[in-house]
């Protein structure tokens, strides 16, 4: 039993404060859902959702890889679209690294070139030449051989190092690991053959994660109504989140996703 010097239950049980009355609200509305009411069952799938749940596995199969250590996660079960999805957010980051790295190095080069340069010759103005440990009885008779490899290993080496920390200081990772609080859709288990409302938080996580999954512009992009004037869609383009509270706004550097309950259910992975 707590003693007058242990405060446990008073920090469980306390009365709680509210700011205003709509705070107030929202807290009562959300510990009923919590503690009170109970999440509606799935119903029975009918035949038309079996049929439909294995046509999209058959065309889900199609996009697995042919070589892979690891077969098993690819196999027909809950996990296998979280799997999928944190695969290609993966190969995304890689991609969009490598081509900031190759961008940065492009960059760099005039610099790496003046460095290739400058590694020629000594701080007198001599030019490098190889100082081996033995004579060669057949030595290699162009003049131009040990200047032009040092040119080209200090060049590149130079050109390499500078495209990594470009790479390093321009991709974003967030945008990779997002998951802090456990709380995506996208990465928890496929529930099969259940209706899948969606939001315009969601809506919006999947277009800023995933490539494949993005709006094309099609007849709205500037090019095509430029070029193509009269067949252009001029529709103004709107703003999911102008009546939308700050937290349902999707954005990787928070770190979550926008859930309406703290259970440890809703972030559980």
């Amino acid at each position: 039993m707590p003693s007058q010097f242990d405060n446990t239950y008073h920090n469980i049980y306390r009365k709680p404060t509210f700011d205003d009355e709509a705070s107030k609200r929202m807290w009562q509305v959300s510990r009923e859902a919590d503690e009170v009411l109970e999440v509606a069952p799935a119903p029975i799938p009918t035949q038309e959702m079996e049929r439909e749940y294995l046509d999209f596995l058959q065309e889900d199969f199609k996009s697995d890889p042919w070589v892979t250590y690891r077969f098993r996660k690819y196999t027909a079960n809950p996990k296998r679209i979280p799997w999928k999805n944190t695969r290609q957010l993966k190969r995304q980051h890689q991609f969009t690294f490598c081509v900031n790295w190759a961008v940065g190095s492009l960059l760099f080069w005039p610099i790496a070139a003046f460095v290739g340069r400058r590694m020629k010759v000594t701080r007198g103005g001599v030019p490098v030449v190889p100082l081996n440990r033995w004579v060669h009885d057949f030595p290699h008779p162009e003049p131009g051989r040990t200047s032009r490899i040092t040119f080209r290993y200090y060049s590149f080496a130079a050109t390499i190092l500078a495209g990594y920390c470009f790479a390093r200081q321009t991709t974003d990772s967030f945008l990779r690991c997002s998951n802090e609080w456990y709380s995506r859709p996208d990465l928890k288990p496929f529930a099969a053959m259940v209706a899948k409302p969606t939001d315009s938080t969601t809506t919006s996580m999947l277009e800023a994660q995933y490539v494949n999954k993005r709006e094309s512009e099609g007849k709205r992009s500037p090019l095509y109504r430029y070029f193509m004037a009269r067949d252009a869609d001029f529709t103004i383009k709107e703003n999911p989140y102008a009546k939308v509270h700050a937290d349902d706004v999707w954005d990787a550097r928070k770190g979550h996703f926008a859930t309406y309950t703290n259970k440890f259910g809703e972030h559980h992975q």
